[in-house]
Order: C-alpha cells, then structure tokens, then sequence
C-alpha cells in the first residue's frame, strides 16, 4: 500500500480526509444546535398550551389510549406465544407416546427424577 500523501504540505499530520472514511462523524442534536430558537419554539408551545389546555388535555387522552392499547395487545400476544409453545410440548410428547417414548408418558419431569429430552426428528 503506498501512501498517496507524501508530498502534500501537511504530510505527518491528520488530515480529515484519513480520519472521516468510512465513519460518520456523530451529529448533537437539534435542541443543543440551536439553543435560542429552541427557546423561542419551547416559550410558543408553552403559550399554546396555556391558551388551548383543552387540547393538550385531548392528546395526552389520546396518547394514554394508545399506549395502554399496544400495551394490552403486547400482553396478548406474550399470552398467544406461550399457549403455542404449551401446543407444540403437549404435540412433541403424544407423537413421543405414541413411539413409545417415555418422554410422551412422564413429560419433561418423570418418577425417577432425572430430566428426559424429547426425542429429535
């Protein structure tokens, strides 16, 4: 590999060029590049608020159904998962009765104690 930069005036130093390839410089975020206006947008929404409460009072309403609603249906479906896994355990021990495997009569916890894996396949 040569290097492409030794005859430049600033050859030994790290020039940005070498430094930003491949790599993305982190950005602040709007708020700390932009304090004043920040500021002035921050003192507007606070009046808005004042003068519309009933509005503000509509959204967070709004914003609590909709989180109480995913909420709920992340609960169901945790619910959903876990009567499928309750299936697919109750399945893997009747085929293993079937075959008979004691797997399929004693399940994942048998007489003597030692811990029996379902058969493969």
């Amino acid at each position: 590999m040569t290097n492409n930069f030794h005859n430049s005036p600033n050859y030994g130093t790290i020039n940005i060029h070498q430094t930003t390839v491949g790599y993305v410089v982190p950005q602040r975020s709007w708020p700390r590049r932009h304090p004043i206006l920040t500021l002035i947008l921050g003192f507007f929404a606070l009046g808005f608020v004042v003068e519309y409460w009933w509005l503000a009072l509509l959204g967070a309403a709004v914003w609590l159904g909709v989180r109480s609603y995913r909420k709920r249906e992340a609960g169901r479906e945790l619910a959903r998962q876990e009567q499928m896994r309750l299936i697919a355990s109750a399945h893997a021990q009747n085929q293993a009765f079937l075959q008979g495997n004691q797997f399929g009569t004693h399940g994942h916890f048998p007489v003597d104690g030692r811990y029996i894996h379902p058969p493969q396949g």
